[in-house]
């Protein structure tokens, strides 16, 4: 997405984000676009974590659609991985304009069946979202750039001016 259409879809996805983190009672959560823009972020303390979260989803994201290319399944509803102590969620979205990813890590407070129940909520709320409807892509590679490392900067609030 474009960083001029940054600022109205990032104070949108805000209040989406902070419920389906209420209600999922998740720990960690991340939307970002197929590129690995960041769009939305909750718990995370470091805008260098963000990027390596967002970048490696963007990727499992891609290889995902791939196999799923390759092996004629169709699309894929979620990537579900359960350690000893953080489970981690991996979703597509549909938008008006492109296609988003959720990725959350939750613990022993919740559950992957309470994730999915609030991430359809989550999914119905943003593709609703008036702010989606107008958003463009990136057009050039140089714009693809700047305007990913400006979805880092507004979702932590340190946006430099361009």
């Amino acid at each position: 997405m474009r960083s001029t259409d940054l600022p109205r879809i990032i104070a949108a996805l805000k209040e989406p984000i902070q419920l389906f983190v209420r209600d999922s009672r998740v720990r960690v959560s991340l939307l970002i676009n197929r590129s690995g823009q960041v769009l939305a972020q909750h718990g995370f303390t470091s805008s260098y974590e963000v990027m390596n979260v967002a970048s490696l989803a963007a990727a499992a994201h891609a290889s995902s659609r791939a196999l799923a290319d390759i092996t004629q399944s169709g699309g894929w509803t979620h990537l579900h991985h359960a350690g000893e102590r953080h489970e981690l969620f991996l979703a597509p979205l549909g938008t008006p304009v492109e296609p988003l990813i959720l990725v959350t890590i939750f613990d022993s407070e919740s559950s992957l069946g309470l994730v999915q129940l609030f991430f359809h909520q989550l999914a119905d709320r943003v593709s609703g979202l008036p702010e989606l409807q107008s958003a463009r892509a990136s057009a050039d590679q140089k714009s693809f750039e700047h305007d990913l490392e400006a979805g880092v900067e507004r979702a932590f609030g340190t946006r430099r001016d361009a």
